[in-house]
């Protein structure tokens, strides 16, 4: 092929390219097609399908109603929703115990974990293996398990850590692990059993058992009763996972010792102290920000807007500074261990790390 006719080659390709979409622009300029266009978006839909047709789509819609566009958020967060309203408290009431009046919003302390042994604190949610969440081999399908423990989870942790996320942290996710002991038939029940298992200077490890429903006739596990691996009259152990969370302020990691402490976790004397110790601080904070506040404008008052910004500002958790950025005075005392009452989790958080590798297959990080 010549240089001149593929030149001419080229000029027909760019012609036809533009002609194309004229050509089609022109022809929904016609009557007919503007016609096509009213009817396809501005007149209604007229179908009627066979009242076959509609009972099997109904039967379809049912079966994968959790499969459904944003079934699996409404699910997910709706118990992390249910928490917070469920402590806040949007009417005064004197015979409802509350935290410090200086820190809003002001929580039901009725709410939080306080007086609670933290690896007593269990929560049962109970589930259905439903069509769409099987597998052709007629059982729970792998991807499921996680699935669920989305749910299970946030419901877990967001009331027993409410407090945390007010003073300015969050917990994400760092992995998961599974063992799967038997397999989770198709349209049966199972509940997911969660609790803190152990924890170590980074991680804090949240187990959840799926097991089989307790008969009737058996004394079914209520929330807060002990989690071990012993399984109830007539359960079947169906899957253990593991599940693995970091706290944050920012980018800072928060040790899961602090997390704990200051979320009310405790049932001795000298633990339950640590509620106290972390109030104390909450309102020292914001009492600074909002002296400074008030020596940088000459304002004696502090209007509600400027308030919660403060609030935000002095949060406890964005207070927190790691060993290498701390300058060692006295008002860094609180950031080291040796500040709070961990003695009463000590022993058997360590336990927990030493189970964690046997019984799921996760191996903790080794303390030094």
């Amino acid at each position: 092929m010549t240089a001149s006719s593929a030149s001419k080659r080229s000029s027909a390709l760019s012609v036809t390219s533009v002609a194309a979409p004229l050509g089609a622009l022109g022809m929904l300029l016609t009557p007919w097609g503007q016609s096509t266009l009213k009817a396809i978006f501005l007149e209604p839909i007229r179908i009627n399908p066979p009242v076959w047709l509609r009972l099997l789509l109904g039967l379809l819609f049912i079966a994968n109603i959790r499969s459904t566009p944003f079934a699996w958020h409404i699910r997910v967060l709706y118990p992390a929703f249910r928490s917070v309203l469920l402590a806040r408290t949007f009417s005064s009431s004197k015979s409802t115990s509350l935290t410090h009046p200086s820190i809003k919003p002001q929580l039901k302390l009725s709410r939080l974990p306080l007086d609670r042994d933290i690896f007593l604190d269990t929560s049962s949610h109970s589930f259905v293996a439903t069509l769409d969440e099987c597998d052709w081999n007629g059982h729970l399908s792998n991807s499921s398990y996680s699935k669920s423990l989305d749910v299970t989870r946030l419901a877990h942790n967001g009331p027993r850590f409410l407090k945390m996320y007010y003073d300015g942290g969050w917990i994400a996710l760092g992995g998961s692990g599974f063992n799967f002991h038997r397999e989770v038939p198709m349209l049966a029940k199972y509940t997911i059993r969660m609790s803190v298992e152990a924890w170590d200077d980074k991680w804090v490890y949240v187990v959840g058992r799926f097991v089989s429903p307790v008969k009737s006739s058996a004394q079914k596990p209520k929330d807060g009763d002990a989690m071990t691996e012993k399984l109830q009259s007539g359960e079947t152990l169906y899957c253990t996972s593991i599940s693995r969370y970091v706290c944050k302020a920012g980018r800072r990691t928060i040790p899961p010792w602090l997390m704990i402490a200051t979320s009310g976790y405790g049932t001795l004397p000298p633990t339950k102290s640590n509620w106290d110790k972390a109030e104390a601080l909450r309102v020292k904070y914001l009492e600074q920000e909002r002296e400074a506040y008030r020596n940088k404008t000459g304002r004696k008052t502090v209007s509600n807007k400027v308030d919660a910004k403060l609030i935000k500002k002095a949060a406890l958790l964005r207070q927190f500074r790691t060993e290498s950025e701390r300058k060692g005075t006295e008002d860094e005392a609180w950031m080291s261990k040796a500040y709070w009452e961990t003695d009463e989790w000590e022993t058997r958080r360590k336990e927990g790390l030493a189970r964690l590798g046997v019984s799921v297959g996760i191996l903790p990080a080794v303390e030094k």
